[in-house]
């Protein structure tokens, strides 16, 4: 029965060795900096305690201490402050063995519930896209060559550290072109996806892979030889992977591939229908912004 009360209040330190703050502030000098933890918090003048992130292990000693905030001081004078204003870094009590802590891991297995504060960002997509395969309804099997541009223009909320929803509309113009004509079409569709990201890939400049399944739905016209045909068009399932680079704190370059399945079905002027099925294959890049 003793073995077992060490053993759980062993556990019990373990589970609470390591912290999650964030960086509120850091001085002029570059030598302390302020952290969202204070007396509440067991944090007295005095203490020292380290604090790693990226990689980078310190230890700092608490220099002035309120209710809610700590200043620390860097106990090395020729390291200056490696971290930034609204980073969240991992505060570890103990002060020896720094080569046996592993910030990147702590961070990651805490960061989804402790800190994670879903956003909400806008973003730009251009892409070009090319048929890989085509039916059309009354119309004999011709070869045909299909391309064209997209541009999207997207709102995105997080729901979790991993998953996100994202709308938006989509414009499109298409070239096809087979043997005897030369048509253009042009659609107006609302997107909606779901994503999921994968971690960030520390040594990859800190991009997350992605991945989305969606849909849309809108408008399709289509001209040739002084015709014109329109009606509705649907994109299902719209399969993404994409690349995604944080620029900064609120920005993100996106690089994005994607195959998808279309069917219009539109009516000519003398009343004449005609329904298309066609697999197209997207690639482009595009730029979010986070609102905070």
């Amino acid at each position: 029965m003793r073995v077992c009360f060490y053993l759980l209040i062993c556990l019990c330190s373990l589970a609470h060795s390591y912290e999650l703050v964030i960086i509120n502030g850091i001085s002029q000098t570059g030598y302390t900096f302020v952290t969202r933890n204070g007396k509440k918090d067991g944090i007295h003048e005095g203490k020292k305690a380290t604090f790693t992130s990226n990689n980078v292990s310190l230890i700092a000693k608490a220099i002035s201490v309120t209710r809610n905030f700590t200043q620390w001081e860097i106990q090395n004078d020729d390291t200056p402050v490696p971290f930034r204003k609204g980073e969240v870094v991992t505060m570890y009590d103990a002060t020896e063995h720094l080569w046996a802590l592993t910030p990147e891991t702590i961070k990651r297995q805490y960061i989804r519930s402790e800190v994670f504060r879903p956003r909400v960002s806008i973003g730009g997509h251009f892409s070009f896209f090319r048929g890989l395969s085509a039916s059309v309804s009354e119309a004999a099997d011709t070869p045909d060559q299909r391309g064209g541009f997209a541009f999207e223009g997207m709102l995105e909320k997080e729901l979790n550290y991993n998953f996100s929803m994202a709308g938006g509309f989509r414009y499109t113009r298409e070239i096809i072109n087979v043997a005897q004509a030369s048509l253009s079409t042009t659609q107006a569709l609302a997107i909606a996806e779901l994503r999921y990201y994968f971690d960030k890939m520390p040594d990859f400049y800190n991009a997350r892979f992605g991945l989305g399944l969606g849909m849309g739905y809108g408008q399709s016209q289509t001209t040739a030889d002084g015709q014109t045909s329109s009606g509705r068009a649907l994109l299902l399932p719209i399969t993404k992977a994409s690349l995604n680079f944080p620029t900064s704190d609120l920005g993100v370059f996106v690089l994005e591939g994607s195959f998808e399945s279309a069917r219009t079905e539109e009516e000519f002027e003398d009343g004449r229908d005609q329904s298309s099925n066609v697999d197209n294959f997207r690639y482009g890049v595009g730029f979010k912004r986070y609102f905070e």
